[in-house]
């Protein structure tokens, strides 16, 4: 089992981003139906996803101990960013989130819960559609115009709207969106910007929508956002 599971991952080391189920197969040296098998497996453990057009490529676990400018770069920021989740959450008193732009979608790597603790959640359910999220929003907000373009054309007839969301969120740093999860609350979100490995990322807070005080929550964030990317700096360039 694990010498056919080691096939599979292989049959990507000769510079094949992705394949299909079939050419998998082929290069692996498996018959189909045992192909299909253990793709199944791999992709519900992250090993391997399935692209929007049926094509199989590495999963992020496999992306990140192959390739470790990024993988290191993931725990550079969990590492400077987690002490600072814990002081913003102190402050706002509500749950605190890091979140990554991986493959085109929102990756949260961290959360600063309740009781003030710091939970790893990528072995969760954690990842959500760009334009699904306020971080999301905000992510895409800060990348290179090419780049939004993609997402601004399949917006089809909400593309002008997508375009003024993100150059509003350019202009105000931040993005407030009613949250998709917790009802009734609301989910705001600033840049962690900084030149270290081209890695954006976000972080957000769920507030209540009653009585919420959103400049003070981006005031919080904003602040959390700075220090976070002033220790991200030091790291690279010590």
């Amino acid at each position: 089992m694990v010498a056919r599971l080691a096939r599979l991952i292989e049959a990507f080391a000769s510079g094949y981003e992705s394949l299909t189920l079939t050419a998998l197969a082929q290069r692996a040296g498996l018959p189909l139906s045992t192909t299909q098998r253990l793709v199944a497996d791999l992709v519900k453990h992250r090993f391997m996803e399935k692209t929007s057009d049926g094509f199989l490529q590495p999963g992020i676990l496999i992306r990140q101990s192959a390739t470790p400018g990024p993988g290191e770069a993931y725990v550079g920021l969990r590492s400077a960013a987690v002490p600072l989740m814990k002081s913003a959450h102190a402050v706002l008193k509500h749950q605190v989130y890091l979140a990554v732009l991986d493959h085109d979608e929102t990756l949260y790597l961290e959360r600063v819960a309740q009781n003030g603790t710091a939970a790893n959640i990528t072995h969760r359910v954690a990842r959500l559609p760009l334009l699904r999220t306020s971080s999301g929003l905000i992510l895409l907000a800060h990348q290179p115009k090419a780049y939004q373009e993609k997402f601004v054309t399949d917006a089809g007839r909400d593309h002008e709207n997508l375009r003024s969301i993100l150059a509003q969120a350019r202009a105000k740093g931040y993005v407030s969106r009613p949250d998709i999860i917790t009802q009734g609350s609301i989910a705001i979100s600033v840049p962690v910007l900084g030149d270290f490995e081209g890695l954006p990322a976000a972080l957000t807070s769920v507030i209540p929508e009653p009585g919420a005080s959103i400049p003070l929550t981006v005031a919080v964030l904003r602040s959390a956002s700075f220090a976070i990317t002033a220790s991200m700096r030091h790291k690279f360039h010590s």
